[in-house]
């Protein structure tokens, strides 16, 4: 069910997750702390100040241990959540002067940012590109030089290395039909 919460891109889903949070908890903002090794590092943050994005080591150098054995520090001001899948704890969810704090719902909302933290960490899969056809791409190559050079045959086949009657032979195997480019101004001298 988590899965379904993160996107295509983590980092979005957990920006929507945390203002959800924040606009729920009627905090004044929050943070998402990515844990690594013996650091943490804001991973993403709304709605805080300065002042309070350098209080964020602090608080959390101050409940480390709390946090990391999965337990939530609600304290005057702030609340550090875990943010958990199964039993690791993969980052930490803060929050700024939240009333009306509701710890299981901030459980919840911990797992699915702990999923898109994850998620963000894990490299993306290789996306399948189809081969290009070689027949498609002959006949885009020949669409393209015919508008480039007003549909002159002559000129075309000289450019493809080819006879005009291959150009011919070409335009009615892929089905397109010859147009006719009226010449409308015609090369005059110009007066000196």
């Amino acid at each position: 069910m988590l899965a379904l919460l993160v996107a295509d891109d983590p980092r979005r889903s957990a920006d929507r997750i945390l203002t959800n949070l924040i606009q729920i908890h009627q905090a004044q903002g929050g943070a998402i702390l990515r844990l690594r090794k013996d650091q943490v590092e804001v991973w993403l943050s709304a709605g805080l100040s300065l002042a309070a994005g350098a209080e964020l080591p602090v608080r959390w150098a101050d409940h480390r241990d709390e946090v990391t054995a999965g337990r939530a520090v609600v304290e005057p001001g702030f609340a550090l959540f875990p943010a958990m899948l199964d039993d690791e704890i993969v980052a930490a969810l803060y929050l700024a002067q939240p009333e009306g704090l509701a710890p299981g719902d901030a459980r919840v909302f911990g797992a699915a940012i702990a999923q898109a933290v994850r998620a963000a960490d894990t490299p993306a899969a290789p996306r399948w590109v189809p081969e290009p056809n070689p027949t498609e791409q002959t006949r885009l190559q020949l669409m393209s030089l015919l508008q480039q050079h007003e549909w002159n045959i002559a000129e075309v086949a000289r450019l493809l290395g080819v006879t005009r009657r291959t150009v011919y032979l070409r335009l009615r195997s892929f089905g397109i039909e010859r147009k006719h480019v009226p010449k409308i101004y015609k090369k005059m001298p110009v007066p000196e």
